[in-house]
Parts: C-alpha cells; structure tokens; sequence
C-alpha cells in the first residue's frame, strides 16, 4: 500500500478547506451512493460521514489483500507453498484511518459548535463508535500509534503536526470509553435526533442495532485486554454481558455490504477492495485447518464432518481432498492456477497440476464476477464471535464473572451453530456459486451435530477454553487480522501446527507485528526514533500479547 504521511497529517490541518476535493473523491468503493458536490463550499456533514465508510475498507485487510499473502500462513488458518513475494506489512490501512480520525474530529467540532448539538447523540455516538473500531483494529497491527494528537490541526490546539505515538493500552482504555459512552447515549426514542438517511452506509440507521454492534465491541476488546489491564477491562466485560449483544445470525452481522452500499464492489482488480484470492495463488487449505473438519486423510472427503470445509475450501485438481503440510521441512511446489477468473465458466479449468486443496474459489468471484451480486459482507463482526467471546468468560470465570461450564457450553455450542448457519446462507445465496453449494440455507440440524459431537470438537471442561478459542478460530476464517489477534493475546493457544519450528514455520511465526509505513519514518522521524529506538523490528511484541 502506498503511504502519504504528509497527507495524513496535512488532511487534519486543512479539511475544512479541502472536505469536496478529499472526501467527494473518495468514490473508489462508493460510486452509487455518494452525493454529488451541490456547489456549496463545503461538504454537508452527512457527506462527510458517507466518506468515512469508503476509507473504513480494508482497515485490516489491506489494499493489498495482506490477509492472503501473510495472515493465513501466520495464523495457520490456511498456508501458502512459497513465501510470498509480496511485501510485508504493506496492508493495514494507515492512511485511510487518519484521513477518518481528521474527519471525526471535525465532525465532532461542528456539533459542539452547534446550539442544537443535543439533536446529534445519535450521530456522535457513531462517530464514536466507528473510531474506536478502526483505531483499535490498527493499533492491533502495529501497537502504539499516534491517536489523541493526530489529525487535530484544523482544531488550533496542535502547534506540532509531527505528532507522539500513544500507548496501544492508552487507545483501548480511550476506545473504550468512547464505546460504553455510545452503549449508553444511543437514543432510540427520540423524533428530533438528526439523521444520516440514506448517507447511513453500516446499520441503515437502526440505533438498536448500533446499540448492539458497539457493545459487542466492548466485550471483544475489553476481553483482548484483560490479561494486561483487568482493573480497567473487568467492569466493561461483565457490564457488557448485561446489556444487548448481537446474537442472530445472519440479520446482526456488522459489515460493509452490498445491502445497504448499492454497487459495492469486492473486485480487487478493479475497484481496489476485493478479498480475492488469485492475488496470492500460492494459498491452500493448510493441514491445521484440515485436521479440525475431518477424521482422518481420505481424499474422497469421507472424513469430513465439519460443513464449512467445502464452504471454506475445495478440492484439487484431481478432485480429491489434500491438505497442504501447514510447516513443511521445504516448501513443496503446487501446479494449476485455481484462481482464474476463467473459473466463472468452467470450474475445472487450469486445476491441471493443482497437488493441493485451494481456497474455494467463489470466495474471490462473490460480488465480482459478471452479473454477480455480493451476498459476503466485509465483516466487521459476527453472532458467533460474540458467542465464543461470552463462552471464554464462563469458561475462565473473569472479571466477576463466575465460572460456569454449563454457561460456558451453551455460549460455546451456540457459537458453533452461529458460524455453520451463517457460512451456509452465504454460500448458498451466493449466486455464481454452482459446485458444492449447500442443498439449503439453513444447514440440516444433523450437520450442527457432527461438529458439536464429534471427539475434535465437542465440548468438555476439562479442555474448554482450548475449545473455545480453536472453534473461535474458525469462524474468522474471512477475518485473519482478529484471528492474529486473538492468537497473540492468548499466547498461540490458537490451534497450531509447531512443526519444523526453526525452518519454514520460522518465516511466520516470528511476526508478532507490521513495522510502521516507510513515510513515518522519513517525515515523523523524532517521534518515530522515540516509540522505535531506530529499530522497527516485526518480532516484537505489540502490548496485548502475551
């Protein structure tokens, strides 16, 4: 991804002046439903908020599809046969976020100047709401970031824009308060807050659902910090289990889709936005995965017994099901491309020479291919991770909470079924999928089963958290950026595969973080020498890991 340091910090002093040129422009994703530029001198405040979804994207996953090229292989969720050739690092999107935290901040300043300001609650709770989200999902990528300083110049209150880094426990704590200041300030009862109509790109201005999505939030980040921080994290936990979370399925997914950004487009080649797959056509279904969804190697697949194995993934171009070996004394070449978008037409072209079991190849083409439309959200959060994040505080018996394996169960067990049924409806309702594509939407009650009971997976005391965590891991097969996240906050109590430690294994499981874009360093370098000491390493550990 290409940085701008420079334009990070210059947006924030000159965004009054520049919000059409910057914000009308940021169109690459939303071309359908930004507002034409009326000729007023400035944007509306509606307009830039809408601006704000288009640089939300990819705040994890990259321009660069960096969750492809290194998360999977990093979090064993998947694995690639050769190094990639990518550059790491380069997908966090540093710049989007400062561009947004300049955007908020004047946002925020307009409705404090504003004598109907207690008119905009809703509004601001938003703001804040979509804040915390990208500066904690960033901070997890490299660990302290410039944040309570940054993007302030057009303020007056910042002389210096060559702004400090922050502590990452400083920005969750903050984040965090902003989230329980939402919880509680969301309004849904009064006629005279201002709305954001059609310009409302995440939850079609349903305040009970924002109510939802930001309490979720607060379970999830108050529960990566309270292995560092439980004085400040405990009270957040258990007052979030009392307070509404999201638990359907699929209507309380939170994530940019198609439903609510007409023409929101995932091409990665086109539009700049696209979880597709052929940018690194070395991924395979790894043997960690692998050995979580079936009971043993039979390349027919009969030992499958976990359903989202065929929605996660396919078979090679033999038609068999072959785990790729996740840490290989030597790298092993595969043949085919699998990715090709050729694929559309014919499924079994160019899997010629294809050794290994691909990503199923659908994911990449969903909202992509001719005549498509996406069904797959960028997800921001889910049902299920919200049912594993509950079951690990009855599970652990934390923050005041206390311990109950009966709790922990069912949190556990509703999780799994969360996952099956929202994977399956995906596939199902996505419409270029034709081979493998589930007999319903609603996946039978037998194939919940098979996950729940079988001896991998099925729930004990004895080994719950394991459980937990490993079931967790899963579920964010789409979200390798959380997964890496919750594979370093628990110590690599994720499932792993620790072979061949000191070989090929070693070129991932070093990396604990992303060094900081190139530019920081040229044009922030004092401050950059401060938080690095002049040696931005990616082995070391950002602040919630363990």
């Amino acid at each position: 991804m290409s940085t701008n340091y420079k334009k990070r910090y210059h947006a924030g002093t000159v965004v009054g002046l520049i919000l059409v040129a910057l914000f009308a422009s940021c169109t690459k994703d939303f071309q359908k439903i930004n507002a034409t530029w009326n000729g007023s001198p400035s944007a509306t405040f509606s307009q830039i908020y809408q601006s704000i979804g288009s640089n939300l994207d990819q705040t994890a996953q990259g321009e660069d599809n960096a969750g492809t090229r290194w998360l999977y292989p990093i979090t064993q969720q998947g694995a690639v046969y050769a190094k990639s050739d990518y550059g790491y690092g380069g997908g966090a999107n540093w710049n989007g976020f400062y561009q947004n935290l300049a955007a908020v901040n004047q946002m925020l300043g307009m409705v404090a100047a504003n004598p109907d300001s207690a008119n905009y609650t809703n509004a601001v709770a938003m703001l804040k709401v979509l804040r915390a989200y990208q500066a904690i999902e960033l901070s997890n990528f490299y660990g302290d970031i410039p944040y309570f300083k940054a993007g302030k110049g057009l303020s007056g209150s910042v002389t210096d824009l060559k702004v400090p880094y922050d502590k990452q426990q400083a920005v969750y704590v903050s984040c965090l308060k902003d989230l329980t200041w939402a919880v509680n300030h969301f309004n849904t009862t009064s006629s005279t807050q201002y709305s954001f109509g059609g310009n409302e790109f995440l939850l079609a201005n349903n305040i009970s659902q924002w109510i939802k999505f930001a309490n979720s939030l607060r379970l999830r980040y108050a529960l990566t910090m309270y292995d560092k921080d439980n004085t400040d994290a405990g009270p957040i936990i258990a007052d979030a289990l009392n307070k509404p979370l999201l638990t359907d399925p699929l209507g309380d997914v939170v994530g940019l889709n198609s439903t609510n950004i007409p023409g929101l487009s995932f091409d990665y080649n086109g539009a700049g936005r696209g979880f597709s797959f052929n940018q690194e056509c070395r991924i395979r279904m790894g043997t960690t995965m692998w050995n979580l969804m079936s009971n043993n190697n039979n390349a027919d697949g009969s030992g499958i017994f976990d359903p989202r194995c065929k929605i996660y993934f396919e078979v090679n171009g033999a038609g068999n099901w072959a785990p790729y070996p996740q840490n290989p004394v030597t790298p092993i070449s595969d043949g085919g491309d699998p990715y090709n978008k050729a694929r559309d037409e014919d499924w079994t072209l160019d899997k010629t020479g294809n050794l290994y079991s691909d990503f199923n190849y659908y994911w990449g083409r969903d909202g992509v291919a001719s005549g498509s439309i996406g069904t797959v959200p960028e997800i921001f959060i889910t049902p299920a991770e919200v049912h594993f994040l509950k079951a690990e505080v009855y599970a652990r018996g934390i923050a005041g909470v206390p311990q109950s394996n009966g709790n922990a169960q069912t949190e556990y067990e509703a999780g799994v079924s969360s996952s099956i049924s929202f994977w399956t409806a995906l596939a199902y309702t996505c419409p270029i999928w034709n081979v493998n594509k589930p007999a319903a939407a609603t996946p039978a009650a037998s194939d919940i089963s098979a996950v729940l009971t079988n001896p991998k997976t099925a729930f004990n005391s004895a080994n719950a958290v394991s459980l937990i965590y490993a079931q967790e891991w899963v579920d964010l097969f789409r979200q390798p950026w959380v997964a890496w996240t919750l594979q370093r906050r628990t110590g690599g109590a994720t499932p792993v595969d620790p072979a061949n430690p000191t070989g090929y294994a070693q070129n991932y499981g070093s990396l604990q973080r992303y060094q900081y874009p190139g530019d920081e360093q040229l044009y922030n370098n004092l401050n950059w020498k401060a938080e690095t000491g002049g040696n931005d390493v990616a082995s070391t550990k950002i602040w919630i890991a363990k």
